[in-house]
């Protein structure tokens, strides 16, 4: 009886540690951002693609207004830190790790641009 308690316990534990399985998240790898990052062509169309941004933050929705006519002017200076790029509000609020922001969140990519260009100066090109 004891020899087969001890062959049952063994046999259940192998089992159960045979059946857990832990997959590895490898995290993104971004390549760094070259050049000059130009807010017409790639910064804009990470707030107005497809459901992005700009279906709350719109032309009489909730501030800043994300629309192409409109981006630039709603969130330079307000929301934009060239001193600390890092701490500027359009990089910190969506950003790909938890924040406040509730809906839409920076791929990692996107957040490489977006912070790129805020380290450029933030112009309107």
């Amino acid at each position: 009886m004891k020899k087969r308690t001890i062959f049952l316990t063994l046999l259940l534990f192998s089992l159960f540690m045979n059946g857990c399985k832990y997959d590895f998240i490898m995290p993104v790898e971004v390549p760094p951002i070259t050049g000059t990052v130009s807010f017409s062509t790639q910064v804009v169309p990470i707030f107005t693609a497809g459901t992005n941004c700009t279906s709350c933050h719109k032309t009489g929705g909730q501030a800043p207004d994300l629309t192409t006519a409109n981006a630039f002017a709603s969130i330079v200076p307000s929301m934009v830190n060239t001193a600390t790029p890092g701490q500027s509000m359009i990089y910190t609020i969506p950003a790909p790790a938890t924040s406040g922001h509730t809906w839409k969140k920076y791929t990692a990519g996107e957040a490489a641009i977006i912070l790129a260009w805020i380290t450029a100066g933030a112009k309107n090109n």
